[in-house]
């Protein structure tokens, strides 16, 4: 099940939560479900989900597309919540004005930068749908996502929808890690299988987690 799906159980009405955002007119049309007219309101967003092969894996053009927009969403609420708690946050990723881009502006740069106290650390932020990091202790990164946080000494912060649970990650630190040159689930890709800590996982509570934020900051 994608991103939308599982979402959509958070936010029922995606189109009305895209729209309070203020996303353009084009992402808020790929939530609404209308693939023909986004093909014919927005033929440039069309375009760019078509030349999204290497991201989408198994799923169409439209059903990445529908993933893609309803992550922004958890991704903005993770923000805004974090805000609420004390930090400033922003938008750094590619896709930050959250619109569609064609494959060649697609990047794996940070989602966001998190700030305080004049400390400032680059933010990335994953989610987990069904449980599976709890369940066998690690976590998949597609690509070279993994290199590249360890390179910019970024923090991770994966939320595991299912049991409302958080994981907070100084990228700066030696991680046990396994090379996979073909994942299946990421369309035979490329991947690193980290091991996770013992006892990573806390329950997602955003005065605690920006604490947490603060002090590896």
């Amino acid at each position: 099940m994608g991103a939308y799906l599982h979402i959509l159980n958070l936010y029922p009405d995606l189109v009305e939560k895209a729209q309070e955002y203020n996303y353009p007119a084009s992402s808020v049309c790929i939530l609404s479900g209308n693939e023909l007219e986004l093909q014919q309101k927005f033929p440039e967003t069309y375009a760019n989900l078509q030349s999204c092969k290497h991201n989408r894996d198994r799923r169409t053009p439209f059903e990445y597309g529908r993933d893609l927009v309803a992550s922004w969403l958890f991704e903005d609420f993770l923000m805004e919540s974090l805000s609420n708690a004390g930090l400033i946050v922003s938008g750094a990723g590619a896709d930050k004005n959250r619109e569609v881009l064609p494959a060649t502006k697609v990047s794996s740069s940070s989602d966001c930068i998190v700030s305080y106290n004049g400390k400032t650390r680059l933010l990335e932020l994953m989610s987990d749908y069904n449980g599976y990091w709890a369940k066998y202790g690690k976590m998949e990164l597609r690509d070279a996502k993994f290199q590249k946080m360890k390179n910019s000494a970024s923090l991770f912060l994966g939320i595991s929808t299912i049991d409302n649970k958080y994981i907070l990650l100084d990228m700066n630190k030696e991680f046990e890690s396994t090379f996979i040159p073909s994942y299946s689930l990421y369309g035979h890709k490329p991947a690193y299988s980290i091991k996770l800590p013992k006892s990573s996982m806390k329950d997602l509570d955003f005065p605690q987690l920006a604490d947490d934020i603060k002090n590896m900051m």
